[in-house]
């Protein structure tokens, strides 16, 4: 940032449904094992990576070349593909990546140290967000209400069903559309 006018980089956030996944440039990384290792040691139970692998591969459908196996699931709703088009400059910089020993690799398998060509996630050409791949297809139902211009703090459960939702900075509950 020190480049740039009064040190300061634009960093749109993604305050649209899908978040940030309707408006970037649709490069699908989990991140590393070890951050998610890190943060269910510092408490977040249930986050650690081996526990949310299996959700990743269940929400994704890959259609991508290669692959880790293992690693990537198939029939999910967000699609991840290899994109149509990659850039001479991208072959080359992979290549340069191997000529100084690293590996061309999968990085959302086993292993993030090496050089890749990005996954996306597109469907059929065209933007995959989480909205069109987990939303778009239940807003019909009756127990679903999208909220827009909220943040949720907490979700109330009873048992393994939602109840209800604790609004940031407004300490509000709300267990239904009315409420909000």
């Amino acid at each position: 940032c020190l480049s740039m006018e009064d040190q300061r980089s634009r960093w749109p956030s993604g305050k649209v449904l899908g978040g940030t996944s309707s408006i970037n440039a649709m490069v699908y990384t989990r991140g590393n094992r070890a951050d998610y290792n890190r943060w269910e040691k510092m408490g977040a139970e249930g986050w650690g990576y081996d526990d949310v692998l299996p959700y990743f591969k269940k929400s994704e459908d890959y259609r991508g070349r290669g692959g880790d196996e293992g690693y990537h699931g198939h029939g999910g709703p967000l699609t991840v593909e290899d994109a149509a088009y990659v850039s001479p400059a991208s072959h080359m910089f992979v290549e340069a990546g191997k000529e100084l020993g690293y590996k061309e690799l999968d990085y959302n398998g086993r292993s993030q140290e090496g050089f890749s060509i990005t996954q996306r996630t597109i469907r059929n050409g065209k933007r995959c967000s989480t909205a069109k791949a987990f939303l778009h297809p239940v807003r019909d139902r009756g127990n679903l209400f999208v909220a827009v211009g909220k943040s949720v703090r907490r979700i109330e459960f009873e048992g393994d069903r939602a109840t209800g939702v604790y609004v940031v900075n407004t300490d509000q509950f709300a267990t239904g559309a009315e409420e909000l």
